[in-house]
């Protein structure tokens, strides 16, 4: 976002302290007024309660962690410690975007002390209190720091775009909401260019 006129490059954490990098400098002790930018955030977050669905079935399902996450500029990739069978996408897909349609409320809140232990939630390892929980009634819950939307239906939809091997595991691509409807927008021109070049309807371009 910005700080007065000045763009915010990139935040970190500093001995305790909250840092902003700005693309030009701020005068010490100046007040300015703090904008997010909300679409790059909404992406954000779009991607990442997506992630949380997808990764809470596939735990349910196989029992497998989400242990590595990155969110690129285009799509988002995350890697699972097991295998996952490729005909089994489109059901994992499937149950995803059923939770985004239920428009179920998230919940983020932090347990007492005294309840965490009680608390059965999705987690590589122990970890000290106090610690954030993230909530998609259902079907995860999970330690997390991230922003998240307030409902699912605020996702839009979620699309698996890729599963390969890697390591013991699998590596996912996934995009969520507007990225998602920009990436099927492009393969759809694409698909419709080759349906028209074979002179085959746009869904048996395949067979062609």
């Amino acid at each position: 976002g910005v700080l007065g006129e000045s763009r915010v490059l990139s935040v970190r954490e500093t001995e305790g302290q909250i840092v902003h990098l700005c693309d030009t400098p701020l005068d010490v002790g100046m007040e300015v007024t703090g904008t997010i930018d909300w679409e790059r955030r909404f992406d954000f977050m779009q991607q990442h309660s997506g992630e949380h669905i997808v990764s809470g079935i596939i735990y349910e399902m196989y029992g497998y962690h989400n242990v590595g996450f990155h969110m690129g500029s285009d799509v988002v990739t995350f890697d699972f410690d097991g295998p996952i069978p490729a005909e089994d996408l489109q059901t994992i897909e499937d149950r995803a975007n059923a939770v985004v349609w239920e428009n179920l409320p998230v919940r983020c809140y932090y347990p007492s002390e005294a309840e965490l232990p009680t608390i059965a939630y999705r987690r590589k390892r122990d970890l000290p209190w106090p610690v954030r929980l993230v909530e998609f009634p259902g079907v995860d819950l999970c330690a997390c720091c991230g922003t998240q939307v307030q409902y699912t239906g605020e996702i839009g939809m979620i699309k698996l775009l890729s599963c390969v091997k890697f390591h013991d595991g699998v590596r996912m691509e996934m995009a969520c909401g507007k990225r998602a409807q920009k990436i099927l927008a492009t393969i759809y021109d694409q698909n419709r260019q080759v349906s028209q070049a074979f002179s085959a309807k746009i869904w048996e371009t395949g067979a062609a």
